[in-house]
């Protein structure tokens, strides 16, 4: 089993230094049977899914999307390392540019999304999880999906349990660029971004006006290269598909670890 995580201290800034001394480890409330590795500032091959909602709601935000995704994709993808796919969703998901290390072609793709229809998020969610764990050797590599979307959803055959449960399967972190106006109040759709975001490890950077965007896309970009990586064997693990629970916890005061919060067994 392997784990991707992030730590921060108090004022939210990333601590890079720890050590697998620094942490204590429960699998379904059991110490692991043994460590195999630990990385700091993992530098495993990222497997990037990148969503981008492209219903009608959005259409005057499509420009600034499209310029900070093809900056942030140029800017993370490592050649002949890492590899990222493009899709955009409106009552249907359109896969634009399958899993390449060109960030032309992937920029590229973008210029096919345009703003039209309902939104099937979860439907989008499903299909980056599946594809991601169609790529295969989940062991060594991470597996990442950044979508741009209010949470909203109106379209998709499937559900908010059935996305949540095809991305965990997927073991993928999940970085949720919300569009949402929360000065207006805490939104139906910021709480699916929660649901989605808060079990793999990730988490929701606020990305609604231009420099929002930006700024979100910079932080992304420093969380993924200041991921710790962590592989164990289960205490007593048996591959019969039930979920276990995991635990990681900095035993340094004040450090605040962002991982996965379970999987099913049966995979890894």
């Amino acid at each position: 089993m392997n784990l991707i995580f992030t730590v921060s201290d108090k004022k939210g800034h990333l601590v890079k230094d720890l050590t697998a001394d620094d942490l204590e480890l429960l699998d379904n409330k059991e110490a692991p049977a043994g460590l195999h590795f630990f990385q700091q500032q993992s530098e495993l091959p990222l497997r990037i899914a990148l969503l981008i909602d492209s219903s009608a709601s959005v259409d005057h935000r499509m420009k600034f999307e499209k310029r900070g995704a093809r900056a942030f994709l140029k800017e993370i993808l490592r050649p002949e390392i890492d590899q990222a796919f493009v899709a955009s969703f409106d009552q249907k998901v359109h896969v634009l540019q399958d899993f390449t290390n060109d960030p032309e072609l992937l920029a590229k793709s973008l210029n096919a999304v345009k703003a039209a229809g309902e939104t099937a998020l979860f439907d989008a969610m499903a299909l980056a999880a599946r594809k991601l764990r169609e790529t295969g050797n989940w062991n060594i590599t991470r597996h990442v999906i950044v979508v741009i979307t209010d949470g909203e959803d109106n379209e998709s055959r499937a559900l908010l349990n059935e996305a949540e449960r095809a991305v965990i399967g997927s073991d993928a972190v999940v970085y949720a660029l919300s569009t949402n106006n929360l000065a207006t109040g805490y939104s139906k759709g910021e709480a699916v971004l929660e649901l989605l975001t808060r079990g793999t490890g990730g988490s929701i950077l606020p990305a609604r006006e231009d420099g929002q965007l930006k700024r979100a896309f910079t932080q992304l970009g420093k969380m993924l290269r200041s991921q710790y990586a962590l592989g164990y064997s289960p205490a007593n693990f048996q591959a019969d598909g039930r979920f276990h629970s995991v635990e990681l916890i900095s035993r340094k005061r004040g450090y605040t670890v962002r991982c996965r919060r379970g999987y099913f067994a049966g995979r890894n």
